[in-house]
């Protein structure tokens, strides 16, 4: 018997996916002539699809899970800010992925529970 996903689950995992794509776009920009020197971010950006799967599953835990990671994206968005002068393109995109992780919150914290 296939259970229904609530379509909450779905916009939260499409706005996560985008975050994810958003994520690879960033770090391939910026990374362009050593890709291998921004490991974290491609390990981040692994992360954060695996959270986008996870909503299609209508995971409940996962907001919780999202949330944190959301909030220590928001501090490491700090250092990103200061350096927006020399590199604006790799704010901008940071920013970006992290309004789409901050909108997909309220989708996953108002669908119902599972059963």
């Amino acid at each position: 018997m296939q259970q229904t996903i609530h379509k909450n689950y779905k916009i939260a995992a499409y706005l996560i996916f985008s975050a994810s794509a958003v994520t690879l776009i960033n770090h391939f920009l910026h990374y362009a002539d050593n890709i291998a020197t921004g490991t974290l971010a491609l390990e981040t950006t692994l992360l954060i699809a695996i959270l986008g799967y996870f909503a299609t599953l209508g995971k409940d835990w996962l907001k919780w899970v999202l949330t944190f990671i959301t909030v220590i994206s928001v501090f490491a968005l700090q250092p990103i800010l200061k350096e927006f002068d020399t590199y604006p393109v790799y704010g901008i995109l940071s920013v970006i992925a992290c309004v789409l992780q901050i909108i997909a919150m309220p989708f996953l914290f108002l669908a119902p529970k599972e059963r």
